[in-house]
Parts: C-alpha cells; sequence; structure tokens
C-alpha cells in the first residue's frame, strides 16, 4: 500500500504531522507520498511559493518512507486523477487521502469519475461528522474511513503566526521566522 497525502501545506501545522503519523500506525504502508500543491493553484491568494512550502515539510518528515513527491510542481493544473495515474507508473496500490469537506464537492473536480473509478480513498472524519459516502458508492469506491478531530487551521495560523506558533512543529516555526514568512498577513 501506498498513501497519496495532498494539500497545500501553507504552512504544515502539527495536524497534518499528527495525520500523517496516523496513516502510518493505523495502515502500516510501504511509502506516504506527500504532494504539496504547486504555485498554479492561484485561487488561494495567501499560497506562499512551492520551493518554501516543501522545505518546511521536509521538517516534519520523520522516517524515509514518507516522501515528499514534487509531481504537481508545475505550471500546469494536472489534475488528482493524472497526479495518481502518473504515480501509478511507479507505486502500486495507491490510497489517496481526502477530508470529509472535499468529499461533498469531489463531483466538481477534474476527471472525478476515473479517479473514483480506478482509485481507493482514505477519508479524514472528523469524530462528529457523518460524511455523504454516496459518491464512493456509486462509483464502487474502495474507501477505508478513519477519525481525526484537530482545532489546528493553517488558515489561523498564517492570520497571526506568533499567536498560534505551538500549532506547528518548532522547526517550521524557526522556518518561518527566517525566511519572514506570513509576516504581512500577521502584522
Amino acid at each position: 500500500m501506498t498513501i497519496v497525502y495532498g494539500g497545500s501545506f501553507n504552512p504544515p501545522t502539527k495536524a497534518h504531522e499528527e495525520i500523517i503519523q496516523l496513516l502510518d500506525h493505523q495502515f502500516h504502508p510501504e511509502n506516504i507520498l506527500l504532494i504539496p500543491v504547486g504555485d498554479y493553484y492561484s485561487w488561494k491568494n495567501t499560497l506562499i511559493p512551492y520551493v518554501y512550502r516543501k522545505e518546511m515539510l521536509k521538517r516534519i518528515i520523520y522516517s524515509s518512507h514518507v516522501k515528499i513527491m514534487d509531481i504537481e510542481n508545475t505550471n500546469d493544473f494536472k489534475g488528482t486523477y493524472q497526479t495518481l495515474r502518473d504515480l501509478s507508473h511507479t507505486y502500486n496500490d495507491l490510497y489517496f487521502v481526502i477530508g470529509t469537506d472535499h468529499v461533498e464537492t469531489m463531483h466538481l473536480w477534474k476527471d472525478y469519475e476515473k479517479l473514483l473509478k480506478e482509485f481507493s480513498f482514505i477519508v479524514i472524519k472528523r469524530k462528529d461528522f457523518h460524511p455523504n459516502l454516496e459518491i464512493f458508492m456509486k462509483y464502487q469506491t474502495k474507501v477505508q474511513l478513519i477519525d481525526f478531530d484537530s482545532s489546528i487551521s493553517s488558515s489561523k495560523i498564517r492570520a497571526n503566526i506568533h499567536l498560534h506558533q505551538n500549532d506547528l512543529n518548532a522547526s517550521v516555526y524557526k522556518y518561518i521566522l527566517e525566511n519572514k514568512l506570513y509576516q504581512e498577513v500577521s502584522k
């Protein structure tokens, strides 16, 4: 099993770190592939450049089987389906991690039908939230659910780095300060 965990990681938080560890302990995968979105993901106006987000992710990796993949560090948006297709040439038995918030909008994703027919999913759900999983049933998608609850929010951290520094790995926080990231937001 190879777990694919994509996201903006803007910045990577202790919650991201805990999710990676939870996935590792619960599924014992051969690999966990972290895929930060590329800079093309410009509809998020607070997205800092890829190079910084990748460097911060490096600071939360604790094992050689947890890897950062540069596959979405391009100028073109390929979509999750194409990213997973490309990865499937190298890795077997891919499971894509998705939060319950994205399940509801999955029908808007590029090539979502192919994605659901060809790949397996791990849905991270909040303990008191019961997502509508009909879309997975419709396409007979293999899906695993895991509970995870956290009040940590990347957007809150970006809004005030210093107030939320305890929600960041110390090495990530230091990197943010050294590189003066999110400063215009935190003032």
